[in-house]
């Protein structure tokens, strides 16, 4: 999992990897940084906990336990999510598909 300290800081750009082949890693991570950029905090950390959730079928043991967070906080933070009339997943909901 990607995290803060894995994205590079705003710096003189790294000598040119001309003629290299760029891995997929490099490209997924170049694709983060371009969907991260001009987001709040705030925002990436409900999309995050959201599709955490999502992927765990609503399972609120299992997201708090892969995001390394409490069950309290993540129940708080659903909450919040609720009240602001954000939809959450319920448990046993089947992630939605994108289309």
């Amino acid at each position: 999992m990607l995290s803060a300290q894995d994205m590079p800081e705003q710096q003189a750009p790294a000598p040119s990897n001309a003629g290299l082949p760029h891995s997929s890693a490099d490209h997924t991570v170049e694709a983060l940084r371009r969907i991260l950029v001009g987001q709040t905090i705030a925002d990436v950390e409900r999309h995050l906990i959201l599709d955490t959730l999502s992927y765990c079928f609503g399972n609120r043991t299992h997201a708090a336990r892969i995001l390394g967070i409490s069950i309290r906080t993540l129940r708080n933070k659903l909450n919040e999510y609720m009240e602001a009339g954000i939809p959450v997943p319920e448990p046993g909901q089947k992630p939605a598909i994108a289309s």
